[in-house]
């Protein structure tokens, strides 16, 4: 309390110290509203706000001032030379958005041909998201699967895991072992120190480079802004969380401080999870599906089935998560800041839930794991960053980023009465560095960079006897001798403004790639070989015309290509699932694509309307398919017969879809939202499905806003997928995780609201599956959470 007063007067004295100001605050909270356009009717006389909310009107004339924010309704007010304290009201929505994520530099999103979905803090606040994953998955715009409570893997426009690509703070973090399956690193970006996520929809190659194929997830923490003063600004945010499904506890504390030269941030959050609770309501094809009956005990040295009291608690599914961020930043000069950021994430042991559900027939209810978890989950990455921000010849702006990440995970199983647990364990050390400039014309803006990566990876695995304690050696997932992949790149970015209304973009980019690995097992490579070497490089371009057709309408196209270079888990990968072993492919080539977007937007003060198709066209795309071992289709482990499996090229796929959103205000305090996507597509070359092709998923929601209070009340759906839509190696493979008619559609009722009691305390409530429906989102694991309870309050000073 003594420190909200301190900073209070401290307030009151800056304000006070200056002739003629003006202090802009929310109406609900009281707090400072930062970057306000303040202007006069002359339309001569401009200022905006500062980090305080303290505009400078000194140089205004007597007459009518105007106060403009794309968060908050305009508001007017007399100005006859005195100081002044306006309340802004807080628009329940808002469409006017700039970008980061399209060229790596700040950019208005009605100059943007692609489509690109931004997510900004009050929203991540006021949806509670427990990880990033769900964060998305709120968005009603980006499906997610799930294997386990403790994941969440993106999908976009028919491509997932390494086809994505994940950016934290301007930083790539995919690495060469992202695999093609699901992937479940985004739970390792904390949402309650973001102050913004963005997505771009369609490869994302020619700014971010390989894996960008199916879009771009641009994660930017918190960054306090430099205080205008001598005077610094210090807050602190804490909040705690409880929900009832997983009987989740989350608490999470930030500390910012701004000075004119000096900044800091610090975030830490500790999650824990139970295990999770599914709907007790049954119906729409999960009558009897997905009841978690049995589980594994060990009891006098013997495993042992236990019968499940509640079929619908999924044993074992819970885990701890902790998360920290600091950053700090100082400036140099006034053209010039250094920064530095480190960040750290970790978990428990995370049980791999559909692994463990997995029968040894459909008849039976004997288990084929007794156990099946990833070890502690571990990324730590370390950046420094250089901004210049002195024009001259070459640019305007200029960044160099350099980064360091770590990433350290193991997978752990045993056989359902087998004392042996093999465990496998990868180190990947990734070194990134990149050089970005931004340089503006006079309609236009260049942007242009470098970037190079290096991954170092090392495997390792053995079998220990938990009676015993006896070690022994077992294959590695990767290489033994260890692997490294490395990637250098020189891009380019045009975008001209040709007429007020028509805007054109372009970009090239150069991408050279090399991967090396060594085993020694040369029995593990077709060729017998105990390398593998891979050479690749790739020319990428994009087009694009956004045309605002008038104030209110703008149709965008866009046509740009994409690739992958296949990484360590592509080619050098061994891994059995069932009947199936796959083997490394060290003749793998990478697989491009070809995209076509078109877009029609519609937007006014209270209504934003977008509709979008896509089709991509996939040139050599890497997918599961037979192989042959030293000439044969089958291989012998621990004594078991498997069909041989790798990656391989295959000739022709394309992918195809749209999306639909619609936003508007009916009222001042009501509104209206709605999301609906659809993707689908096919290997050509097979006649087969794709596997990462979503069914038709969306959103629609109710808001409410007065003042201190905001509800919302939305429905989530998912349409249903029939069997012979899906790939019939993935039902093979998984049998378990679908019934007899597919993956059925669901849709549940939600129930989330606010209230600001204070200017430093609000209290958040929700009530998500409102019916306490049992359901699926398709290709997960794990049933999704039954009716849940959550609160959670947070407090500033």
């Amino acid at each position: 309390m003594r420190l909200n007063l301190t900073i209070t007067f401290l307030l009151f004295i800056t304000f006070s110290s200056y002739s003629q100001n003006a202090l802009v605050v929310d109406d609900a909270t009281g707090k400072p509203v930062v970057d306000v356009f303040v202007y006069h009717e002359n339309k001569e006389d401009v200022s905006y706000t500062n980090e305080k909310g303290i505009a400078d009107i000194s140089s205004f004339p007597s007459g009518l001032i105007f106060f403009q924010h794309p968060s908050f309704h305009q508001q007017s007010i007399a100005f006859l030379g005195n100081d002044l304290r306006v309340s802004l009201k807080e628009k329940i929505m808002s469409f006017n958005e700039v970008v980061i994520s399209a060229n790596k530099w700040e950019q208005n999103e009605e100059s943007v041909s692609q489509q690109i979905m931004t997510v900004n803090k009050k929203t991540i606040q006021f949806q509670n998201p427990q990880t990033s994953a769900d964060l998305l998955a709120n968005s009603g715009q980006v499906f997610v699967q799930k294997s386990q409570l403790g994941g969440g893997s993106p999908k976009i426009r028919g491509f997932a895991a390494n086809s994505v690509l994940l950016v934290v703070d301007g930083v790539r973090m995919n690495n060469a072992i992202f695999r093609s399956g699901n992937l479940q690193n985004v739970i390792n970006i904390d949402p309650n120190a973001l102050e913004s996520s963005e997505v771009i929809f369609g490869p994302g190659s020619v700014i971010y480079g390989s894996d960008a194929l199916g879009g771009v997830m641009d994660f930017h923490t918190i960054e306090p802004k430099w205080s205008s003063d001598n005077v610094a600004d210090i807050s602190i945010n804490g909040m705690s969380r409880y929900s009832s499904a997983a009987n989740e506890r989350t608490g999470h504390l930030d500390v910012s401080i701004a000075q004119k030269n000096f900044t800091f941030f610090h975030s830490s959050s500790f999650t824990a999870f139970d295990d999770l609770r599914a709907g007790g309501n049954r119906s729409g094809g999960y009558d009897e599906a997905f009841e978690r009956n049995f589980y594994v005990r060990r009891i006098n040295g013997e495993d042992q089935l236990v019968q499940n009291n509640d079929v619908n608690v999924q044993k074992f599914s819970g885990y701890d998560l902790f998360n920290t961020i600091s950053k700090a930043k100082y400036r140099l000069s006034p053209n010039t800041d250094i920064s530095y950021g480190f960040y750290y994430s970790t978990t428990s042991d995370i049980p791999r839930y559909d692994n463990l559900t997995q029968t040894l027939g459909p008849d039976t209810d004997s288990l084929a794991a007794a156990e099946w978890y990833y070890g502690p989950q571990e990324w730590m990455m370390q950046s420094l960053k250089l901004n210049f921000y002195q024009s001259n010849a070459l640019f305007d702006q200029a960044r160099v980023t350099l980064a360091y990440q770590k990433f350290d995970e193991s997978r752990n199983d045993r056989g359902f009465g087998d004392d042996r647990i093999r465990t496998r364990t990868e180190i990947v050390d990734m070194y990134s560095a990149s050089l970005d400039f931004d340089k503006e014309f006079n309609r236009s803006n260049f942007y242009y960079g470098v970037d190079f990566y290096y991954n170092d990876i090392q495997s390792e695995a053995f079998r220990r006897n938990i009676e015993t304690g006896e070690i022994t050696e077992t294959s590695t997932r990767y290489p033994d001798g260890g692997s490294d992949y490395t990637s250098f790149a020189v891009y380019g970015s045009y975008v001209n403004e040709l007429t007020n209304q028509v805007t054109f973009n372009s970009g090239i980019r150069f991408n050279t790639i090399s991967l090396n690995g060594e085993t020694r097992d040369a029995q593990a490579l077709t060729s017998g070989a105990s390398e593998i070497d891979l050479q690749n490089s790739a020319l990428n371009g994009s087009l694009g015309l956004a045309i605002n057709l008038n104030e209110i309408s703008k149709i965008s196209y866009n046509v740009s290509t994409g690739f992958r270079s296949p990484n360590v888990d592509d080619v050098g990968k061994v891994f059995e699932v069932g009947s199936r072993l796959t083997v490394p492919n060290p003749d793998l080539k990478p697989e491009y694509s070809l995209s076509y977007e078109l877009a029609y937007q519609r937007k006014t003060s209270r209504m934003l309307f977008k509709m979008v198709a896509f089709h991509s066209r996939l040139f050599d795309a890497i997918v599961d398919g037979p192989f042959a071992l030293n000439g044969s289709n089958t291989a012998n482990l621990d004594g078991e017969t498997l069909n041989v499996f790798a990656k391989v090229n295959t000739q022709d796929a394309e992918i195809y879809g749209g999306s639909l959103n619609f936003t508007a205000e009916i009222a001042d305090n009501w509104a209206i939202a709605k999301t609906i996507s659809y993707t689908g597509g096919k290997d050509i070359t097979n006649d087969e499905p794709l596997r990462h092709t979503t069914p038709i998923f969306g959103k629609a929601t109710l808001m409410f806003q007065e003042k201190k209070f905001r509800s919302e009340f939305y429905i989530e759906y998912n349409s249903d997928r029939d069997r012979e839509d899906i790939p019939s190696a993935e039902i093979d493979q998984k049998p378990y995780l679908y019934t007899d008619s597919g993956s059925p559609g669901w849709y549940t009722f939600n129930l989330k609201s606010s209230y600001q009691v204070s200017e430093s305390v609000n209290v958040n409530a929700g009530l998500e599956n409102i019916l306490d429906k049992h359901y699926r989102p398709y290709s997960s694991g794990i049933s999704a959470p039954g009716r849940n309870f959550i609160v959670a309050v947070r407090a500033s000073i």
